[in-house]
């Protein structure tokens, strides 16, 4: 499904492990995404009473959560969690509660660190799985798919946000004047999604895309972006090793000649689908639908 295989979930975790004490500061665009995916659960009409944040980070989303739901059971996993982390317990990390702040009177989300392809999850739990730019990291999406299906319960919900492949085709393309690797990965096609949404039992999926220009002061700043938030160096096909000043000199150039400030595209798949058959009152679709583009919107840092 990927244009370019992310490397293995054990590699994943080690990088998402190395940067967990950066994601934050950087977090901006997937606070962004998260925002947008969030209102469209108003229009969901949900009630759930038990909540898996797939792709949990920092648990910036599950707090998100947590204040919306405050009645809901919140768990939250990633391939690594975030510092701080305690003890390990049968192969699977949790997180201390130390971050959460009591005077919010509602119960702590439980965070593990784990694979997404291999929930360590009983099945049949979740009236809600929600996943925030998590896919890109994914080197078999079916399987994602597969293991949110077995934990919803029937007629449970599955949101979503991905990002597709018109995400970084500036950075691609200021790269291709320097070398043939492979310098972005995991960005799947809507199409792509959509089948393996159908192929893994959701019913009457929906999806559409956000083309969004990101700002940056230089091409620098967005690959500091990258690697803080475990997006750098990640690819099948990347280039090896260190670059020298010479490389990074002519990337800066190949990005922005006339020296204005560096934007690239963030596109942000939307989307969504229900386990087995709809609720009441849901529309029913053969197959699964495909939105009009939103306008292009900007976000600057």
């Amino acid at each position: 499904m990927s244009l370019i295989q992310p490397d293995t979930p054990t590699a994943v975790a080690r990088v998402f492990r190395r940067r967990a004490g950066s994601f934050t500061e950087h977090a901006a665009v997937f606070q962004a995404a998260s925002e947008r995916m969030l209102e469209r659960l108003s229009v969901m009409k949900l009630e759930p009473k038990a909540i898996l944040d797939l792709g949990c980070r920092d648990g910036f989303q599950a707090l998100a959560l947590a204040k919306r739901f405050p009645d809901a059971r919140i768990e939250g996993v990633d391939f690594h969690v975030g510092e701080p982390v305690a003890a390990i317990s049968s192969g699977v990390q949790k997180s201390t509660k130390s971050w959460w702040k009591p005077w919010l009177r509602v119960a702590p989300p439980d965070l593990i660190s784990a694979d997404p392809h291999q929930l360590p999850l009983e099945s049949a739990q979740f009236d809600l799985v929600i996943s925030n730019l998590l896919l890109p990291w994914c080197a078999e999406p079916q399987r994602v798919f597969d293991e949110v299906v077995r934990v919803l319960k029937p007629q449970g919900a599955f949101l979503f946000t991905s990002a597709g492949p018109d995400t970084l085709q500036e950075y691609r393309r200021a790269w291709e004047t320097i070398d043939t690797y492979e310098h972005s990965f995991g960005l799947v096609d809507m199409h792509d999604i959509g089948d393996a949404l159908l192929a893994a039992g959701l019913s009457a999926p929906v999806l559409d895309r956000e083309l969004i220009s990101v700002d940056y002061p230089d091409i620098a700043a967005l690959q500091a972006e990258l690697r803080a938030v475990g997006a750098g160096n990640l690819a099948v096909g990347r280039r090896k090793g260190l670059m020298n000043k010479r490389v990074m000199m002519r990337l800066d150039m190949a990005a922005k000649p006339t020296g204005e400030r560096f934007k690239t595209t963030l596109e942000l798949v939307h989307g969504h689908g229900w386990k087995g058959d709809l609720p009441a009152g849901k529309q029913t679709d053969e197959g699964y639908t495909i939105s009009l583009d939103s306008f292009t919107t900007a976000l600057r840092k």
